[in-house]
């Protein structure tokens, strides 16, 4: 199998003929599997997922987009503050609580997370920001920018302030490159 973006060879079954070349960079590695994380979100709006990363780049929580434990979910109910009350149709807060935040939670022991890396399919809001500088991170890799839905769902809006503050705490922001595609087809 060969990768659609380049001419590098995949190979999932090495064998004598056809052994392994090449393997995953880390960033490739960690950036990979919060995406994958990230597709058990419950939010309609944004896909997000986290992978934090120590400095000996071993994994110590990942996260995703989704509500606190019991609540209504998006994908279900509909989105509170798009949607409204799935009684009352009024708008409300959003009911999910952010990758990052849920990341930080299933770390356990948040001195974990002192110096460590996050990889994120999305860039931190400014809550999640102040929560991440709050237990150490260093750095941030992200795949796309974030950008807020307004209440009532019309339109999006940026968001300075995280980055604001990444920078005044030494925060280390970096978006990620793919430098591989990897797809896999099906005959079913």
């Amino acid at each position: 199998m060969n990768c659609d973006s380049c001419d590098q060879e995949l190979v999932i079954t090495p064998s004598k003929d056809n052994p392994r070349k090449t393997r995953l960079s880390w960033d490739e590695t960690f950036m990979s599997l919060a995406l994958i994380v990230a597709q058990r979100t419950t939010c309609k709006f944004h896909t997000a997922g986290v992978v934090m990363v120590d400095k000996d780049k071993r994994i110590i929580s990942m996260g995703y987009n989704g509500p606190s434990a019991g609540d209504l979910h998006c994908i279900e109910h509909g989105c509170a503050k798009v949607d409204g009350d799935p009684k009352t149709e009024k708008l409300l807060r959003c009911r999910g609580a952010h990758a990052e935040i849920n990341s930080i939670i299933n770390a356990q022991d948040t001195k974990r997370l002192s110096g460590a890396t996050m990889y994120s399919a999305l860039y931190p809001c400014y809550d999640c920001m102040k929560a991440l500088n709050n237990a150490g991170i260093k750095e941030i890799v992200y795949f796309q920018k974030y950008e807020r839905i307004k209440t009532g769902g019309e339109g999006k809006e940026e968001e300075s302030e995280a980055a604001q503050l990444a920078k005044s705490r030494d925060i280390i922001l970096r978006q990620y490159t793919p430098k591989l595609k990897i797809s896999f087809s099906s005959d079913e």
